[in-house]
């Protein structure tokens, strides 16, 4: 099925007048989620420079390093999927599902902005593969 990209107006930024909310959405998430990575980034630094004598100080200063790490590895893939959504938003995709090339439910865009699938394909791709 062949989808066509929604109208834009440059005065928008090239942003269809009905993917604002979405985008401001977007953007909102995109700085907090940079944000937060900083400070992760920032507290890793201090983690590990760390200069613990004993064993057990030092074991407990790489878990929290591995916690940090860990965090961070979520947070960039939640970063990525707020970058693409806006990038879609912008390419006139937004709102077509990746995979089926269908239109995602309005109530689906607002619950998960960041979303590349409709509710059927996204439980697809959840789906423990045999």
């Amino acid at each position: 099925m062949k989808t066509t990209p929604h109208p834009s107006s440059p005065a928008l930024g090239g942003i269809a007048f009905h993917w604002l909310w979405h985008a401001h959405t977007l953007k909102a998430l995109q700085q907090r989620l940079r944000h937060e990575r900083n400070e992760q980034l920032h507290a890793a630094a201090v983690a590990s420079q760390s200069h613990a004598t004993d064993q057990s100080a030092a074991a407990a200063d790489e878990a929290e390093r591995e916690v940090l790490f860990s965090a961070l590895s979520v947070e960039g893939n939640a970063l990525a999927e707020v970058e693409s959504a806006l990038e879609r938003i912008r390419n006139g995709r937004y709102g077509i599902c990746e995979e089926t090339g269908r239109p995602i439910s309005p109530e689906r865009l607002r619950a998960v902005p960041w979303t590349r699938f409709t509710r059927e394909a996204a439980a697809r791709h959840e789906r423990p593969r045999r």
